[in-house]
């Protein structure tokens, strides 16, 4: 399989682009032969990466979400097709046709006035090594920074990037004072500039001033619950640009002075020129392999480190190379030698500098530190080792808080207790365990597949003995390192359950595990009356989001619910089969194992997880049915943003999802509606229930809802005041704050 997506690369892409990488240099001999110029190979290189600039922004933002991956790729390979036979069906031999007439400059000598033609080449190398390794620094450095990275971040690297090398090509060939001497103390400048913004601290400080300077969105005050963790960066797509260029663009820029000078002074050896172009892109190919997959196998704290050790191995260098005298390849050599001894010198500890103060990666104990070469994984022991959580880099990605005890636990139970006898299982994205161990204690499951990128995750399992019961030893379990959609393509295997918690919707890439196209694929992999249940944070998405995640999900699955699995940690499950809440009720206590577990998550009886019903098949769909959807084809999360403008919950209509649930057939229909009519109530026996949704739930005035016109985001504010005061230590201000939550809310629980 590894060999046929080689194969399939090297088609679609190594071929192409060998083809369009031999354009340059052929273009710098022709243009010789018409003009006679050595400084055309500047402007020249000006155009041509322009022309990749260009490509990238009108890819990200205008191609690719209006036609698609597919569509586009065999549009630009038709595009390509169609320029190539134009030029040369009209194109003629330029050198003919500029016969008689007089060349602007003269063309140089071969020998190139003395200077050695492998001090330019070793110059090249130089040139594209360093510009490719930074290419690579800087992507895993903004992906380490911003906790959430969007999807055009990675664009605006290279946005930035090619921008720097088509003004330093411009630069260098309008300013023909500029020498070697001159690129010297502009490489000087780029490691001081690089130094002293490429910190994570101090790209923190960039970012607070352009969220503060640039398009500001006002956060409201107070700042609505569902943003209570801090506004995430960044509100817009200008504040990305801006702080990615602050970042990026100064450095590129003084570093990539170095290679047009030589394509100019390379000029007039033929050969030359192409070898210099080749040997410029082979090390760029280097520099970004080492510092995108190599280096940072080992971990982010090491290749950020060994990165800024190559960067002064390079300006270095460049400092030792002369026009005037001879070039000792000795010297390149000795350097390349002490580079080796720095990666292994260079600390590979964890480095709690680079967190934020206040991070709980500085204040508590860390441990298990891997990199799988993507992320860098560590886990964090916070309140007496009550709690744990795994981070990749900065963003926690699982926890064992109680909370998410919860919402992961269910995510397993509910679809598991709705089937008469389940037997396989999926699970896409471990985590710390929590949502494999629920489905562990079913005793009907004979087969539990686990599949995550991160083979990381799995070997840090281990941490998390105490909650996930060390599921990932039970024999019934088979750990699988690969992409889940991956291995949908390639397994055959049928399931009852399909479980998703992947990494927040918002993240670069993660779209494709909420697009139709994945529903498809699990839909397809699903028994009869299988189920899969899907991870639906709305705290960390924006309201459009929120609405394709909901809307393509119901327009795979026959069959759909959406209940809430802690506060707007919500869970979407989908059946090609009706879900049979009866079925729910009548298993729900034939398993100690699995009653104990339930317990654990606050799930005491049926009501409990009845009553996190927050919409209906039926209502989804009056909802949500008509819209566009989320497709592998385009990049459809990854141009919103979240923003610190107020948003409601999910909207929760209790008499709709009553008439809809089909409660004569369930024996304790009658206590569930009484429930669910009577929001206090529903607070008290379904733990968790989100508040935001009770206070944007849909009334009519014959509708008989008790408390329904309460205050519930104030409760909510208060409740949360109460359990902080609680968790201090702090009596007096816990019963202040629970008696204003029972005065807002008029009546006892019961009452």
């Amino acid at each position: 399989m590894q060999m046929t997506q080689i194969g399939t690369a090297v088609a679609c892409v190594l071929i192409p682009c060998f083809f369009m990488g031999v354009t340059f240099p052929l273009l710098c001999n022709t243009f010789l032969d018409v003009r006679g110029s050595d400084r055309f190979p500047s402007v020249l290189y000006a155009w041509n990466t322009l022309g990749a600039c260009t490509g990238v922004l009108a890819c990200q933002f205008i191609l690719l979400p209006l036609v698609g991956h597919g569509s586009l790729y065999w549009l630009m390979a038709l595009v390509n097709i169609l320029l190539g036979s134009y030029f040369l069906i009209v194109g003629g031999d330029p050198v003919k046709a500029s016969a008689g007439s007089a060349p602007d400059e003269a063309p140089p000598d071969s020998a190139d006035k003395g200077t050695s033609q492998s001090m330019l080449l070793a110059c090249a190398t130089l040139s594209g090594l360093l510009a490719g390794a930074l290419e690579g620094d800087t992507f895993k450095r903004v992906e380490f920074v911003i906790q959430v990275t969007p999807g055009a971040a990675m664009t605006f690297i290279s946005f930035w990037a090619i921008l720097g090398i088509i003004l330093a090509s411009i630069t260098v060939h309008r300013c023909r004072w500029l020498g070697l001497y001159d690129i010297k103390l502009a490489f000087v400048g780029s490691l001081v500039y690089y130094g002293s913004t490429a910190r994570p601290r101090t790209m923190d400080a960039i970012q607070a001033w352009v969220q503060a300077n640039v398009l500001p969105v006002p956060a409201p005050d107070p700042l609505p619950f569902l943003y209570s963790a801090g506004v995430t960066f960044p509100s817009n797509l200008t504040q990305l640009l801006i702080f990615i260029g602050i970042v990026v663009f100064p450095t590129f820029y003084l570093i990539s002075l170095l290679l047009p000078y030589v394509c100019n002074r390379t000029q007039g050896n033929r050969r030359h020129i192409g070898m210099t172009y080749g040997l410029n892109t082979v090390a760029f190919c280097a520099g970004l392999i080492g510092f995108t997959l190599i280096a940072p196998r080992v971990n982010i704290f090491y290749s950020v480190k060994l990165f800024l050790v190559l960067f002064v191995v390079c300006v270095v260098q460049l400092c030792f190379i002369s026009e005037t005298r001879r070039f000792h390849r000795w010297k390149p050599v000795l350097l390349a030698v002490a580079f080796m001894i720095a990666c292994f010198v260079v600390p590979t500890r964890f480095d709690r500098s680079v967190f934020h103060p206040l991070s709980p990666s500085v204040k508590y104990p860390v441990t298990s530190v891997k990199s799988d070469g993507n992320f860098t994984t560590h886990v964090v022991s916070e309140i007496d080792e009550n709690e744990k959580t795994i981070y990749f880099g900065r963003l926690s990605m699982s926890a064992t808080r109680f909370e998410a005890q919860v919402y992961m636990r269910l995510l397993a139970h509910f679809p598991l207790l709705a089937q008469d006898n389940p037997r396989h299982a999926l699970l896409i994205c471990f985590g710390v365990g929590n949502t494999a161990s629920a489905i562990a204690v079913h005793d009907t499951i004979d087969h539990i597949d686990i599949v995550d990128l991160n083979d990381k995750v799995f070997e840090s399992a281990s941490e998390f003995d105490k909650w996930n019961r060390q599921v990932y030893k039970d024999e019934r379990v088979r750990l699988i390192h690969d992409d889940g959609r991956h291995f949908l393509d390639i397994t055959d295997g049928k399931y009852d359950i399909v479980t998703s918690e992947p990494p927040p919707p918002m993240a670069a890439g993660v779209y494709r595990l909420y697009s139709q196209e994945y529903y498809e694929s699990v839909l397809d992999h699903l028994t009869p009356t299988g189920m899969m249940s899907q991870w639906l944070p709305i705290y960390q998405m924006p309201r459009e989001s929120i609405e394709l995640a909901i809307r393509t999900f119901i327009n795979v699955f026959p069959n759909a619910l959406l209940i809430s699995g802690w506060g707007n940690d919500f869970i979407l499950v989908g059946s090609p089969s009706e879900i049979n809440l009866a079925t729910i009720e009548a298993r729900f206590y034939q398993s100690d194992q699995v009653l104990l577990d339930l317990e654990q998550a606050e799930t005491q009886n049926v009501i409990a997880l009845l009553g996190r019903i927050v919409d209906s098949d039926r209502g989804l769909r009056i909802k949500y049915a008509e819209g566009r959807i989320i497709s592998d084809q385009h990049n459809d999360l990854e141009q919103l943003l979240m923003t610190p403008e107020p948003m409601d919950g999910l909207a929760f209509d209790p008499v709709s999802v009553l008439e809809d649930l089909q409660l004569d057939d369930l024996a304790i229909g009658p206590k569930l509606r009484e429930t669910m009519l009577h929001f206090g109530r529903l607070r008290h026996r379904v733990p968790g229930f989100p508040f935001e949704s009770m206070a944007n739930q849909q009334r009519r005035e014959s509708d008989n809802i008790s408390l329904s016109d309460a205050d519930w985001i104030t409760i909510r504010r208060l409740y949360n005041a109460f359990q902080d005061a609680h968790n201090a230590g702090d009596i007096e201000t816990s019963v202040e704050k629970l008696q204003d939550v029972l005065v807002l809310s008029r009546y006892s629980a019961d009452g």
